[in-house]
């Protein structure tokens, strides 16, 4: 059973963040991983600052060569092959949208897949190629985007939707309610758990779920929300991923 380890998200230039999410400027309580979060890099002449992958255990490789009175060092490029393969789920949401950006930029370090429900969805974060759309809920729709995968990140989540016709002239609050099988149990629950079990037959080596503060609290206000229970069912995700075995880390 993996080990789970609380740290601060605070990273620099010689510490590895546990996931790309943490890259961005988003504000988080905590992350919960299961993988150590800092590596040292091997010792020699190279800047502390040279970044390399985080998903990866091994580092870049390293030669230093005296030559009449100067020191020479090299750095071997990472081929393609040895770039992390990252899926990003959720990949049009609103966070989703940020990672998969984010990770598309940094194309030296990571090859990145996107994962989608709706072919309008797919068009919306550019249409290319490496982005699948399917549904979570349906474990046959996830098997391609996930074979040969390095890690998973799990953007996945049901959006409440705010009934027609409320004034907020009028005081009163609005009411909220979920899409048919769109509703957090489906979502929140059956779809990260298919998300997890397809991971890890496909051999994931990490897997990132971004959760959400307030899991342990049934009397929550944002389980009113629709009757959806949402933070119920998200903790339920974030407590099987953390029991599957597989290297995790849940941001919240």
């Amino acid at each position: 059973m993996a080990t789970l380890t609380r740290v601060p998200l605070v990273f620099s230039s010689n510490r590895v963040a546990p996931a790309p999410a943490a890259s961005l400027n988003h504000k988080c309580n905590c992350v919960a991983s299961s993988s150590p979060l800092t590596r040292k890099l091997p010792h020699c002449s190279t800047p502390s600052s040279l970044s390399f992958n985080p998903f990866s255990s091994s580092f870049p490789s390293f030669s230093t060569r005296q030559n009449k009175g100067f020191r020479r060092t090299s750095v071997v490029v990472a081929s393609m092959a040895d770039l992390s393969t990252v899926l990003v789920t959720g990949a049009a949401g609103r966070t989703g949208q940020i990672v998969y950006k984010k990770l598309k930029e940094r194309s030296d370090q990571f090859v990145v897949r996107g994962f989608v429900r709706t072919p309008e969805s797919k068009e919306t974060i550019g249409g290319a190629d490496d982005v699948f759309v399917g549904d979570i809920r349906d474990t046959t729709s996830l098997v391609p985007a996930m074979q040969g995968i390095d890690a998973l990140i799990i953007l996945t989540s049901a959006v409440p939707r705010m009934k027609p016709g409320f004034d907020p002239t009028k005081g009163g609050r609005p009411e909220f309610y979920f899409e048919d099988g769109a509703y957090p149990e489906q979502v929140d629950w059956i779809g990260q758990k298919n998300q997890i079990d397809v991971a890890e037959e496909a051999g994931v080596k990490q897997i990132v779920l971004v959760g959400s503060m307030g899991g342990t609290n049934p009397n929550h206000p944002l389980n009113s929300l629709g009757n959806g229970n949402i933070l119920v069912w998200k903790r339920k995700a974030e407590q099987y991923l953390a029991d599957s075995g597989v290297p995790y880390t849940i941001i919240s």
